[in-house]
Formats: C-alpha cells, sequence, structure tokens
C-alpha cells in the first residue's frame, strides 16, 4: 500500500486513489457481507445479504486508517461497489436462499442497506466516496429505483465528498438524466477517451449539470491501450478535458481522471498513462 502512494505521489495524483489493493472489485465483500460468498473464486449469494460485524473492520475502512496514519495530509478517494454491480454479479453465479432469483429487487436493497455503515464510516474518516456502478450503462426498466438506491447509501454523508463512476458508454437508456437527479451526490464520473467512452461527450450538457448541482469527473485518458505507442498523449489528453469543458463549462469539472480503473491495464503502461495525464492536465490549466 505505501508503494501504492508513493507511486501516485511519483506521478503527480492531487487525490490518492486506494485501488484494489486486496482483491477484485466484487470478491472482499464477502469477507464482512453475511449472504456473499466466492467459491472455486466465484462470487455468489447464499443468503440473506447484510453487514456482520464493525464498519472499521471491512477492509476498505481499514486500509483507509492505515493510509491516515501514515500520511494524514493526503486526499484519499475510496471506492466502493454499488447495490447493482454487485448484486448482479454475485446473483448472476449463483443464488442459494433467500431470494427468489436475479430480478429479486430485495438483493439489491439489502446491498445498499450493507453498504451505508461502510460509506458514513469511509466520509466520517474524510476520505472522498466513490460509489462504482458499471451496470448501471446496460439499462434496466427499474433503473430509477436502481439510481435511488445509491441517494440511499449516500444519505445523511456530506455529498460534496461523494461521486457515482459509471464506465462504459452512458448515453443509452436514460442513464446521465436518472444520475443528474441525484441528491446525495455532487460528482458525476464518466470516461471520455477510449473508443467506447468517445460518445458520452454528445449526452452531457451545462444546463444537465448546473440545474442539478452537479459536477463532472471527466475520464481524460483511455486505459486500454496494447502498447506504448497507443498511450494518448498529452495534447490528447488536453484535447479531451477542453471537449468536456466546451460542454459543461471549466468551472463544473470537478476532476479529471482515466476513463476508469487500471486493474486489466498492461502494468508497463500504467506509468506512461498517468505520466501523460498530469502533463495534459497541466496543459489544460
Amino acid at each position: 500500500m505505501d508503494k501504492a502512494i508513493e507511486f501516485q505521489k511519483e506521478h503527480g495524483i492531487d487525490i490518492f486513489s486506494d485501488g484494489e489493493q486486496r482483491t477484485d472489485m466484487i470478491s472482499y465483500f464477502a469477507e464482512s457481507f453475511t449472504g456473499l460468498a466466492v467459491e472455486n473464486g466465484q462470487p455468489m449469494i447464499t443468503g440473506r445479504i447484510a453487514m456482520k460485524g464493525r464498519p472499521e473492520d471491512f477492509s476498505k475502512v481499514q486500509d483507509l486508517d492505515y493510509i491516515l496514519s501514515e500520511h494524514p495530509d493526503l486526499k484519499i478517494k475510496v471506492a466502493i461497489t454499488g447495490p447493482t454491480t454487485l448484486g448482479m454479479t454475485c446473483g448472476s453465479r449463483k443464488i442459494r436462499a433467500h431470494y427468489r432469483s436475479i430480478a429479486d429487487f430485495k438483493i439489491y436493497e439489502d446491498i445498499a442497506e450493507a453498504l451505508k455503515p461502510i460509506a458514513k464510516a469511509l466520509v466520517d474518516r474524510g476520505a472522498f466516496l466513490q460509489l462504482d456502478e458499471p451496470f448501471l450503462s446496460q439499462g434496466y426498466r427499474d433503473l430509477a429505483q436502481r439510481v435511488k438506491l445509491l441517494d440511499d447509501v449516500a444519505e445523511g454523508l456530506n455529498r460534496d465528498k461523494v461521486s457515482v463512476h459509471v464506465c462504459g458508454f452512458v448515453g443509452g437508456f436514460g442513464v446521465v438524466r436518472h444520475l443528474v437527479g441525484l441528491d446525495n451526490v455532487s460528482v458525476l464520473s464518466f470516461g471520455f477517451s477510449g473508443r467506447t467512452e468517445r460518445p458520452n461527450i454528445e449526452h452531457i450538457s451545462r444546463t444537465h449539470f448546473e440545474d442539478n448541482g452537479k459536477k463532472v469527473g471527466a475520464g481524460c485518458i483511455a486505459v486500454t491501450p496494447l502498447n506504448e505507442a497507443q498511450v494518448d498523449d498529452p495534447t490528447t489528453v488536453y484535447g479531451h478535458l477542453r471537449d468536456v469543458s466546451e460542454k459543461v463549462g471549466r468551472e463544473n469539472i470537478a476532476y479529471a481522471h482515466p476513463d476508469c480503473g487500471m486493474r486489466a491495464t498492461n502494468k508497463s503502461l500504467v506509468s506512461p498513462i498517468l505520466t501523460n495525464m498530469r502533463a495534459g492536465v497541466d496543459l489544460f490549466g
């Protein structure tokens, strides 16, 4: 973890990410939630989902406590997986008990309730909280209710500390229209750089965001290059930020970031990606 912090310092990061230090974005919940398990590497639902133990025992809270004890002046962003993505991933593999099927909305309500004390513990410690919901880009008939679960998780928290990240293409199914209506979230984070993400620029507007008190987290560099020659250069990063600012207003960009996490990115390309992102942000000013 200390190496991850030093690595981000070396690359000029302003708000440090806790990343996924222990495992993927799904499996670690089985440690602290009843009703979730990982068997033979596959997450599944085994019974009623609820928080077990204390939020301070949750691995992400423990990691944050350690980071802050060693680096008390750092700004830290902690990502936790949202109810739809967590429930869909586990429920699509196997449901052993308590819920009828993956369509049982109680799965997602129970996950939201279990996430609330974790979210509170993270924000109370001063962290920026990011709710990751990649599955929302797929669209659901009950999308409005699924989006509302994010407000439930963030209820009572400092909304200026809470963001939602949806990766991939967000232009379908009214995803952005639903997300801007969130009451307890201040930043919506999307990618605008990769081949899949570039069309997102057509689905944001100044009016959309300002009328709903939202700012944009701007994904300004792709995370899918196959070699160093394919890494976006600083001028391209600048161009992506310029395009976003022209759509929503420069003052409505909360921060710049890679399009998505880099767990699947070739590790030799992570440093060039962050180096060029920093340089492109500096060009943007």
